[in-house]
């Protein structure tokens, strides 16, 4: 038994070696066969540390980098070496050495990389070539001994799996680099094609990055991609750094997207002779589109990583149409401060209608802190009996010339509007617009024609400096559905920080529609310009809208001591009126306070009328205007004010009773505030108290 299990063992070893010599050789094994060493002595070899091929406008370009190390006491003379290349069917190749010049002698105990480079037909592939390193050794037939020899087997690539790294030497210095991040994005015509690739400089000095080209290699062709930054041209590579290195390109639709490959490469030769391109490395690309949709998406572009959130659509009623209010969300990705991102929008209806859209940015908007977000506003028109199924918005950014799709973003649902109940304030937390607004009274202005149902509003300033605050436009909507437009007054002053701008929103409504029920659906405004900020300009829209629910008005006579209009209120304390042979003789007084709160405001007039009601006869009237100069009326200022107004009379319009109506006007219309019956007396005050 002793004799025979050696035996045993010996033969079961024979049997896995047969097996074993039937498996296909491993990438590792075929990599390690081409990046032999060959010994050009005991103690020095040269080994082959690189191989590529690229399509050329020739056919192809072959280029091989050959380290020789010298372990021996004296130095080598590259001069009596040399390589050659041809094909396993014998055909020859001239190979030409890059920086000959300077590559003339290898030292003892260091090391130095020889490539070679030469132009080869199209139909060539590395597995149909021999690369052999010779000395000139004029003792041998043909003057050139063979040192070694390599070659490539069947189907071999020195293309980097998707996820693997390459090192390429620059100057002395070796940069490992691997591609990082992919973006492909499906745009009519095209693949909006966005690449990131990173670079590590290993060694302890500084090295620059050559003017490398950039290319995508198809099974179509190559198409270039190019810089988005042009910094990255010769950017500096320090000691241990990790570089990134943005790409973007674009590729016709028609190519098909698997076996994609970056091709870096660098121009050998001076720009007004002939130049060649040498492989530096070759990557693959693996692309994949993602199936799902979302409302939220990444993208890197010249500056940094972003995330984009579509947080809501909504629909605003706007003439005939439905403006469509997209709001978007924009986040810094990066542990650095970044630009805002110039971003163009198309919004896609049911997969097949593209709407052209503004983006409406905030006001002050030019940039985010690390983590830091905000929002952009894209607004498009549709036609408002259309109802969708699916909504997305494709976003696009301008690179040079090129328009490059970097994320589409989707919600199909429409997100309700925001509702303000009665009494509540609204705050508006967007940069440039941080702000609070709250309906304070609603009023009704008689006119002969059509009556003006007004909307006073409060709007605050909550920024820290002096700003101009938006301008508003936007509809009251009936109980019924009806729209009427609604317009505002405001004022041209820059209201300081915390303090208000008093603004009127108001419309005509017609005679069979009274203001109960009604709500105020407001927004900020906004142009081709974008946000609008003064009420010179002509509205396109607006963005931003709430609807506030509005209190019932408040019909009753006011007290004569508390008239109120604008920031001022008004206590009337003396009117005396009688008649003077052909003359009406009336004394009118008043104490005004105001609300400094206010720096911007329209109303400050009252309207003082004498009238015989059985008639409608008006004896007398006057404007009082309180720290204005309106033309044809009495200034009164803060504080005590009294006048006294001789008026001519044309005609005996003398009866036993008059009534004092008070109003504040609004473009024409009146509400009247105070009413009281008077007598002709000389001596009676009827503001008093007393009467």
């Amino acid at each position: 038994m002793n004799v025979r299990k050696p035996s045993f063992i010996i033969s079961l070893l024979v049997v896995l070696s047969l097996l074993l010599s039937t498996v296909p050789i491993s990438r590792a094994t075929a990599a390690a066969a081409v990046n032999k060493k060959i010994n050009l002595s005991s103690a020095s070899y040269v080994q082959l540390t690189d191989a590529n091929l690229i399509p050329s406008s020739k056919g192809a370009t072959a280029s091989f980098t050959l380290t020789v190390y010298n372990g021996d006491s004296t130095s080598i003379n590259l001069i009596d070496y040399w390589a050659r290349l041809k094909t396993k069917s014998g055909t020859n190749y001239i190979l030409t050495l890059l920086d000959k010049d300077s590559k003339k002698k290898v030292s003892p105990k260091s090391t130095i990389s020889l490539t070679y480079y030469s132009e080869v037909p199209a139909s060539v592939t590395l597995d149909k070539l021999i690369l052999n390193f010779i000395k000139f050794d004029f003792s041998v037939s043909g003057y050139e001994k063979l040192i070694g020899q390599f070659t490539f087997p069947a189907n071999y690539s020195n293309v980097v799996k998707a996820g693997g790294f390459k090192g390429i030497q620059i100057k002395n210095t070796i940069i490992n680099t691997r591609v990082e991040q992919t973006i492909v994005n499906k745009t009519a015509e095209n693949y909006a094609v966005n690449l990131t690739y990173l670079a590590r400089n290993t060694s302890k000095l500084g090295v620059a990055l050559p003017d490398y080209v950039y290319y995508l290699k198809t099974s179509k062709g190559l198409f270039q991609l190019k810089l988005k930054n042009t910094t990255d041209q010769n950017k500096p590579l320090e000691p241990t750094v990790l570089n990134s290195i943005q790409l973007y390109g674009t590729v016709p639709i028609t190519v098909p997207t698997t076996g994609w490959q970056l091709i870096i490469s660098q121009k050998i030769g001076a720009a007004e002779t002939e130049q060649i391109e040498l492989p530096v490395a070759s990557f693959e690309v693996p692309v994949k589109f993602s199936t799902t949709t979302s409302s939220k998406k990444s993208f890197t572009d010249e500056n940094g990583n972003y995330e984009v959130e579509l947080q809501s659509v909504q629909r605003f009623p706007w003439n005939n149409d439905d403006n469509v209010i997209a709001k978007l969300i924009v986040k810094n990705k990066e542990s650095v401060y970044l630009p805002l991102p110039d971003l163009s929008g198309t919004m896609v209806i049911d997969d097949k209608i593209n709407i052209a859209s503004q983006n409406i940015k905030n006001t002050g908007d030019i940039g985010l802190a690390p983590g830091a977000s905000t929002t952009m506003t894209f607004v498009g028109k549709l036609p408002y009996e259309y109802e969708w199924k699916k909504f997305e918005l494709e976003l696009n950014k301008s690179v040079k010339e090129d328009k490059v799709l970097v994320a589409e973003v989707t919600k199909s649902v429409i997100t309700p509007i925001y509702s303000v109940q009665v009494g509540n304030v609204y705050t508006q937390t967007s940069t440039g617009s941080q702000m609070s607004v709250k309906v304070t009274d609603v009023k009704t202005y008689s006119g002969a024609a059509n009556d003006i149902y007004a909307v006073y509003m409060d709007v605050t300033n909550n920024q820290t400096r002096s700003n101009l605050l938006p301008y508003f436009t936007g509809y009251f909507k009936s109980t019924s559905g009806n729209y009427y437009e609604a317009k505002v007054v405001k004022s041209s002053s820059a209201i300081n920080p915390t303090n208000k701008d008093q603004i009127i929103v108001y419309t005509e409504l017609p005679p069979n529609v009274n203001g109960e029920g009604l709500q105020l659906l407001l927004g900020e405004a906004f142009d081709d310009t974008g946000l609008l900020k003064v009420s010179t300009a002509t509205p396109k829209g607006y963005i931003r809208a709430v609807t506030f629910a509005l209190p019932e008005e408040n019909k009753t006579i006011t007290s004569y001591d508390k008239l109120k209009v604008g920031p001022y209120q008004i206590g009337l304390n003396y009117f005396n009126v009688f008649a003077f042979e052909d003359s009406l003789e009336v004394d009118l007084g008043g104490i005004v306070s105001r609300d400094y709160s206010y720096d911007g405001f329209s109303q400050s007039k009252l309207l003082f009328e004498l009238e015989y009601e059985p008639t409608k006869d008006v004896i007398w009237s006057q404007v009082v205007d309180i720290g204005g100069k309106s033309e044809g009326s009495i200034q009164w200022k803060t504080g005590e004010n009294y006048n006294s107004i001789s008026k001519a009379m044309t005609r005996n319009q003398y009866w036993s009773t008059y009534t004092l109506n008070v109003y504040e006007t609004f473009n024409g219309n009146k509400k009247k505030l105070f009413a009281k019956d008077v007598q002709f007396s000389s001596t009676t005050n009827w503001l008093d108290g007393n009467h």
